[in-house]
């Protein structure tokens, strides 16, 4: 069986560069956190492991983009990511994937969890990048042993993560299954629910794609550089503070051009369904995006879109809060 998912490796990275349409060029820090507990039988092991094959292969990993760390739980977790050379290496991580265990025990969430953030905290970029930090857990069930794991995804989404949690679930998983990936995710947005591992590999493609558009986490008052090729955008978020603000997003072209659009409900603004924002542009040429934000909107969601063949640009907010 190793041989013949190790022939899948070499497959799909030839298909990952050939078929560039597929790849994803986004930023992210990716955690894949795969159940192999007994109640995933060996060939559904087998075809979920193939999925996250064509996954990662749709990533562009590397240094200056898409860093992956892969845990395999049951009662036991394994981590495969202790050194760069998997967090950055496309090919030692697909044949990562390719060797992965069924551990075949009980179904430890909480723990695998615990792990990941654990390891995020210690390896995942800094905060100031603004770069996506994504947990994708695959499960075809609830928990059944160790600790809590809805407490444990709470800490992960909350600061100073600040982690974006994707709960697939696989098959009939329950009402107590359905229950615990939502308090698992924190919003049914980032709940998926798949009738198969066979499902799993076709949809592969629409996963990848939803991970790489969840946005990043932007702290006040702090300078984020960023790029984007042309129609692209990266997708940011920040938290607001509980009473009407004004949002100023201080955006500077430094090369090409991009454009800025708001929202404090859409998680993906863009010109259809951004608020009205007019920019001024100061003496330096530098633009201000302003947006009234208020008191009972939970987050500000603000997005970048390239319109240049290469654009860079770096950007500030700042949050000025009103006495009404």
């Amino acid at each position: 069986m190793l041989s013949i998912s190790l022939l899948i490796v070499y497959v799909l990275t030839i298909i990952g560069h050939v078929h560039g349409a597929n790849q994803c060029e986004a930023f992210i820090d990716l955690t894949l956190i795969i159940d192999s507990s007994n109640s995933v039988p060996e060939d559904h092991f087998e075809q979920g492991k193939n999925a996250l094959l064509d996954l990662v292969s749709r990533l562009n990993v590397g240094v200056e983009k898409a860093g992956v760390a892969l845990l395999n739980f049951a009662t036991n977790v394994s981590l495969s990511a202790i050194t760069d050379v998997y967090e950055f290496d496309r090919t030692e991580l697909l044949q990562q994937i390719a060797a992965l265990p069924r551990l075949a025990t009980n179904t430890a969430t909480g723990e695998a969890l615990a792990l990941a953030k654990s390891y995020c905290e210690a390896r995942c970029r800094q905060t100031d990048r603004a770069i996506p930090r994504v947990f994708a857990i695959f499960t075809d069930g609830h928990s059944n042993t160790g600790r809590a794991p809805i407490p444990v995804a709470q800490a992960i989404r909350a600061s100073p993560i600040e982690g974006t949690i994707f709960a697939v679930g696989i098959g009939n998983i329950g009402p107590d299954g359905d229950a615990e990936l939502l308090g698992i995710a924190g919003d049914s947005d980032y709940v998926m629910n798949i009738d198969s591992y066979l499902d799993l590999a076709r949809v592969t493609n629409a996963i990848t794609e939803r991970m790489c558009e969840f946005p990043a986490f932007v702290i006040p008052n702090t300078k984020v550089n960023v790029e984007v090729s042309s129609n692209s955008s990266r997708y940011f978020k920040m938290h607001t503070v509980k009473k009407n603000a004004f949002f100023e997003i201080e955006f500077d072209n430094r090369e090409g051009q991009a454009i800025v659009y708001t929202s404090t409900k859409n998680k993906k603004p863009t010109s259809y369904t951004s608020r009205s924002i007019t920019p001024r542009t100061a003496i330096n040429g530098k633009k201000t995006y302003t947006t009234f934000v208020p008191a009972d909107s939970k987050n500000f969601y603000f997005s970048v879109k390239g319109t240049g063949k290469i654009n860079k640009s770096d950007f500030i907010v700042r949050v000025r809060p009103l006495d009404f």
